[in-house]
């Protein structure tokens, strides 16, 4: 035991009395500092940031690794000269196990001042300490392992090839192990079973969506990963000291094959369950894969749904353990609806086994086909009779795809206090047959289907109630009161209904009649936002009359996308990095005073409807009084792209520039004063109604507002005050 200390005291005196290596973790400790020490300051978002500048830094010490590992072995157990030492009566299984843990105890220091750097600047954004240890734990224990399985293959690197090739060799492993496993293999190939022999064990989670939902989504993934890297670190040792004990006579001969083999069988059976949770998931997106009923984009793009009118639904969803859902479904649907009909369909997730299904409080036979279920009716429906459909079903939701850099990701899913449940992937029964997903391109993965066809449910009155879940609940309902623990949403809603859960923070302004749900790490800027959103509705709320507020809530959560419309049911969607505040605070106003305008691709010519154009006007009137522009600077684009329809309409659409005529209609009454006068104008029209929605309002809220009623209210307003002059 004494020569085991004496050789580990001997190899940490070589590493950390070595003036260059103890610069080189000064120049890390400086690296990181230069690196992270703005993060919290910037009005971008800290945790992607953080993450790119860690995950860089750490590839480039992992090429320090190799080379120290192969030092290590040539300084003296593969160097020509020191061929005497095997003579010694030491062994190489002490002799290695000491190199490795001093080299082990150095990079250790690596580890360390990533973490601490971490914690430091994560600790300036005001997040719960909480968060910042899950963090700081997550990143150094990604370090560590990288740094283990690192050194562990440079020293068997270092013992297989005696010469200096071995330097050349080793640069080529640590661009394998990272770049090129990362940038072919995972990226391009798609093989991401693979990314556990990443020698950066951050690539492990590539996700963009790792803040929201990502390294918690794929938890028993990196356990088992670890574990795997851990095991095969030690195959690795066990290696190198086999090759090394064949180089000279030992009596341990079978030992040697012994431990070399029983490491082989650990390494494999810490491979299995890993193996087993990738299985799991492909076999989920084969079946996908190689259904013929889930079509191609090509088959996709003249589909017509055949869909019909539901009038309420009624959910009862209940989480059970295991992360597996309950739910039970009533729905009512008016009398005619159905008339004559033998036969109902319907689209529902294949994750959901139906236990039970009822039409009229009768059982009847169904059959679930993939995404398809078909109810079979004795006697057609009659005309004359309202018809309710209960089902009862079950099923975990955790639909991967493979996708989406080195992580592929989850379509939906319910996993902890992680909850994302999108109506498009039919976590409740759609009316109609729905192509919920296609085929991409390249046949290896999938797309979500209302992203090729563009159709939309017939709108609906919903009742949800959600128990069992680990976190609050959010979605693009109206949340009631929690009764007896359990989470209620209601509302009428022409899209698709999502809810949303996870680690998240929920705020509110006492100026803003919103509330904003984003991430720990984005607080700060949410509360800049909020705040400049509050000068933009103080402004609008002071002149216009009967201001009725389009949007109640901003989901700022980022991630790759949501399928969705950015507005939906007084639901703002932001998925995206926010660096601009003004820009969104715009948006976000932009929404709240005047509603969608997903409609606006529909409108042929502005003669025949100028509701983009009064909307863009709304907006003219907040630059030019509030923010002292003149229409000149307007003109030249200071405004942005909320007055595009004014002065950057194409000729398709607006080849008369009536626009450019109504801006300037606008710009004369301002600077004569007539300021009211304007105001009175745009007041007209806002009750109108300015909302541009894809299907407009058959009580005329929402209809085309002519050219020529423009005019009409202009010229009445101006003539009314030049008569009260």
């Amino acid at each position: 035991m004494s020569k085991v200390r004496r050789l580990f005291q001997f190899e940490l005196r070589l590493l950390f009395g070595n003036r260059w290596l103890l610069g080189i973790l000064v120049l890390f400790g400086v690296l990181l500092f230069l690196n992270l020490r703005n993060l919290p300051n910037q009005d971008s978002l800290f945790f992607r940031r953080s993450y790119t500048s860690l995950t860089l830094l750490h590839t480039m010490s992992l090429g320090l690794t190799m080379l120290l590992g192969v030092l290590m072995i040539r300084r003296d157990i593969r160097r020509t000269s020191f061929e005497w030492n095997a003579a010694l009566p030491v062994s190489y299984v002490s002799r290695i196990s000491a190199k490795y843990v001093a080299g082990v105890l150095y990079f250790t220091v690596f580890t360390l001042l990533a973490g601490a750097m971490f914690a430091w600047v994560s600790s300036q954004t005001g997040v719960a300490s909480s968060i910042t240890w899950y963090y700081t734990s997550y990143y150094m224990l990604s370090f560590e392992v990288s740094y283990l399985v690192t050194l562990a293959l440079a020293m068997l690197l270092a013992i297989c090839i005696a010469n200096r090739a071995v330097y050349l060799i080793a640069f080529c492993a640590w661009m394998f192990g990272t770049f090129f496993l990362d940038i072919f293999l995972l990226e391009r190939n798609r093989w991401y079973v693979l990314r556990t022999f990443h020698l950066n064990q951050l690539f492990v989670t590539g996700d963009p969506d790792a803040e929201t939902w990502g390294i918690r989504l794929i938890a028993d993934e990196l356990a088992a990963s670890r574990w795997f890297v851990l095991a095969f670190t030690l195959l690795l040792l066990t290696a190198g000291v086999l090759l090394l004990n064949r180089l000279r006579p030992t009596a341990f001969q079978r030992s040697n094959w012994v431990a070399g083999g029983l490491a082989l069988v650990l390494a494999a059976g810490a491979f299995v369950p890993y193996l087993s949770i990738w299985g799991e998931r492909n076999a989920g997106l084969q079946a996908k894969l190689n259904d013929p009923a889930v079509k191609t984009v090509d088959a996709l793009r003249d589909l017509k749904v055949e869909t019909f009118q539901i009038e309420r639904y009624d959910i009862d969803l209940q989480r059970e353990p295991g992360d597996r859902l309950k739910i039970k479904t009533a729905l009512h649907i008016p009398a005619g609806e159905l008339a004559g009909r033998s036969e109902l369909v319907f689209t529902l997730n294949r994750a959901f086994h139906v236990e039970q299904l009822k039409v009229k409080g009768a059982p009847v036979p169904f059959s679930h086909e993939g995404e398809k279920l078909t109810v079979q009716l004795s006697t057609p429906l009659p005309a004359d009779e309202d018809v309710q459909v209960e089902m009862d079903y079950a099923g975990k939701v955790m639909d991967y795809v493979a996708k989406n850099y080195t992580e592929g990701s989850y379509l939906a899913f319910v996993k902890g206090q992680n909850v994302f449940l999108p109506g498009y992937l039919a976590w409740y029964p759609l009316p109609g047959d729905y192509p919920i997903y296609v085929k991409d391109y390249d046949g290896n993965s999938l797309e979500v289907g209302v992203d090729f066809g563009g159709w939309k449910v017939p709108p609906a009155d919903f009742h949800i109630t959600a128990a069992g879940f680990a976190s609050k609940l959010y979605g693009n309902l109206e949340s009631q009161e929690p009764t007896d623990g359990k989470q209620v949403f209601e509302g009428r809603s022409a899209a698709f209904v999502k809810l949303f859960g996870g680690e998240f923070e929920e705020l509110s302004h006492p100026k803003l009649p919103v509330r904003l749900v984003t991430t720990p790490y984005n607080v700060k800027n949410a509360e800049k936002l909020l705040d400049i959103t509050a000068e933009r509705y103080a402004y609008f709320s002071g002149w216009v009359e009967h201001f009725d507020p389009k949007l109640d809530q901003i989901l700022m959560m980022m991630m790759d996308s949501i399928h969705s419309p950015e507005l939906e049911n007084k639901t703002y969607y932001l998925v995206w990095l926010l660096t601009e505040l003004d820009y969104y605070a715009n948006q976000f106003m932009n929404s709240m005073l005047l509603g969608t305008n997903e409609g606006e691709v529909e409108i042929q010519t502005a003669s025949e409807d100028v509701r983009p154009q009064i909307r863009s006007l709304m907006w003219y009137t907040y630059y030019r009084e509030h923010k002292g522009y003149t229409a000149e600077e307007l003109k030249q684009g200071s405004g942005g792209s909320l007055l595009y329809s004014l002065f950057e309409p194409t000729e398709e659409t607006d080849p008369n520039h009536l626009g450019v005529q109504m801006a300037t209609q606008v710009a004369q009454a301002l600077d004569e004063g007539k300021i009211e006068q304007v105001k009175k104008v745009l007041n007209h029209f806002y009750a109108r109604g300015l909302e541009i929605p894809l299907v407009d309002d058959a009580a005329g809220r929402t209809g085309p507002i002519p050219y020529t009623e423009w005019e009409q209210v202009w010229k009445q307003v101006m003539h009314d005050d030049a008569d009260a002059n």
